[in-house]
């Protein structure tokens, strides 16, 4: 096949379609096509502020006007005033970023529960909510809360306190505990899984002894799963390095280190704690109650879907630790049992399995990525630019044609022809394209000199942390243009480099 050159596509040049790397004249945030509701003139919200000495507070409010530019918006307090008689509320103009809809009252099940010291809470004090965390519990209902804000230590009663959430991407983590007597969702999972271990068939040991010493050769590529606390429900990928006896296997952890942190981590385990990788899913999609595994801290951990998001995240609670967390598509696959030499594949839902026997000749040796493409055409990839001003910068797009050994055609998912209306084709290098990043999950926030992403203008731009703000929010840094913008958490994203085939994560930028 001839290579096209790129006019041939009907566009002059990806820089007109792309927007250039921040600029400080610029507006510090993706552009909104449409106002959250709690944004709307009328809607109650509560208000924080980045002034000193009222940082980690919140105060009840409602919108009063939205400005043109969209960044900022009028609101009125409603327990703040300007005069003394408290007749004239006070109103302000603040940033976005600094409302969120007011927080839900406790639930009924919420208000019996205990709260324990180091319980994470609100207390309201001088007319607003201050997060802080509670030092001990004292006899009459009364709790000692610290804020770490202004180094205080005083004194609540329970019914001017509050479980403190934090509200992120539309959502309050952690949500709203249920009422006495409904069953949540993590209790549904607990007996779901009952009752699929139930409908398991017993493992044989006699038959899987004999088909681990058949099938796990050196060199063989499985995964490995521990009865340690803590690590139980948790499979990692290693390689058999040589088999011990006639149950036990020597193996080397692809992702799992030595204490030097340099050689890879080898150990030896039996033949109920070794398995094959798993079958790929083909474009699954999840629905709530779907036990799943989750990729996170260098292996798959087992969980359970319990909520689907608008932007494609997934909210998955783990039995084992009790926890919720979001993960994007990248990081989920279906939950498969290895049960007696054949994978028991869960249906939809949490439905009865059915059996499937799945060839393990493909586990002898993995392929080397030379081979072939290594992306499949309509997959889902991110892509550079070579063209200046658009360095450390990734487009999401999906492959649309091979063009010879070296180039291929992409169509970017938000990027636009010269008409406006077409998605914008691009012809590029090979090496310019890679998948999409694993998503990870970000438990605490960003620290000074974190390297990152920043989502900005349709892509994601190389960034470094260079001071952390109130309310998760950052200063960020961005070494091409020596431009410094501040960016919401929600906006971030660890960085990653795709190598060798593999996601590395750079957490610490070099430069300090």
């Amino acid at each position: 096949m001839s290579l096209r050159p790129r006019h041939s596509l009907g566009v002059s040049s990806p820089a007109k379609q792309r927007k250039k790397a921040p600029k400080k004249t610029m507006a510090t945030r993706a552009n909104r096509k449409r106002l959250p509701s709690y944004l709307k003139p009328g809607a109650a919200v509560e208000i924080s502020s980045d002034e000193t000495g009222f940082r980690g507070s919140w105060y009840l409010g409602k919108v009063i006007t939205i400005p043109s530019s969209e960044d900022k918006c009028q609101v009125e307090y409603t327990t703040l005033f300007f005069d003394k008689e408290g007749t004239k509320p006070l109103k302000e103009v603040v940033d976005m970023s600094q409302l969120r809809p007011p927080a839900p009252p406790m639930s009924e099940r919420e208000k019996k529960r205990v709260i324990a010291i180091g319980e994470e809470v609100d207390a309201f004090y001088n007319d607003g909510w201050w997060e802080g965390d509670v030092t001990e519990v004292l006899g009459d209902g009364k709790f000692s809360v610290f804020f770490r804000s202004s180094k205080e230590q005083i004194q609540f009663k329970k019914d001017q306190l509050r479980f403190h959430r934090e509200w992120v991407d539309g959502a309050w983590k952690p949500p709203l505990e249920e009422a006495e007597g409904e069953e949540s969702e993590e209790d549904k999972v607990d007996d779901t899984q009952d009752e699929e271990e139930d409908i398991l068939p017993r493992v044989d040991l006699e038959t899987t002894r004999v088909i681990a010493k058949q099938i796990f050769s050196t060199g063989t590529i499985v995964e490995v799963s521990s009865d340690e606390e803590g690590f139980k429900e948790c499979w990692f990928a290693a390689k058999v390095v040589e088999p011990i006896g006639d149950d036990k296997f020597l193996v080397e952890y692809q992702d799992l280190r030595e204490k030097d942190g340099i050689e890879p981590l080898k150990e030896v385990t039996d033949f109920l704690h070794i398995r094959p990788p798993p079958p790929r899913d083909e474009n699954m999609d999840f629905s709530v109650g779907d036990k799943i595994n989750a990729f996170y801290n260098d292996g798959w951990w087992v969980g359970f879907v319990i909520e689907g998001m608008k932007d494609g995240t997934v909210g998955i609670y783990f039995r084992q630790s009790r926890e919720k967390m979001r993960f994007g598509r990248q990081g989920l696959r279906l939950h498969k049992d290895w049960v007696n030499g054949t994978w028991k594949l869960p249906l939809k839902g949490g439905e009865i399995k059915r059996e499937k026997t799945v060839s393990c000749n493909r586990n002898v040796r993995p392929k080397k990525a030379i081979e072939k493409h290594k992306f499949s055409i309509g997959t889902s990839v991110e892509v550079s630019s070579e063209e200046e001003g658009f360095e450390d910068s990734w487009f999401s797009a999906k492959l649309v044609e091979y063009r010879g050994k070296e180039k291929c055609l992409v169509e970017y998912d938000k990027l636009k022809a010269e008409d406006g209306k077409e998605p914008l084709r691009e012809e590029v290098n090979v090496s310019q394209i890679r998948p999409l990043p694993l998503e990870q999950v970000m438990v605490c926030p960003f620290e000074k000199n974190d390297k990152v992403n920043a989502l900005y203008n349709d892509g994601w731009w190389v960034g470094v942390i260079r001071k952390v703000l109130a309310k998760s929010s950052y200063l960020v840094h961005f070494e091409k243009t020596q431009e410094i913008l501040r960016f919401h958490h929600s906006q971030l994203r660890l960085h990653q480099d795709w190598i060798d085939g593999k996601w590395i994560t750079n957490f610490k930028s070099q430069k300090v």
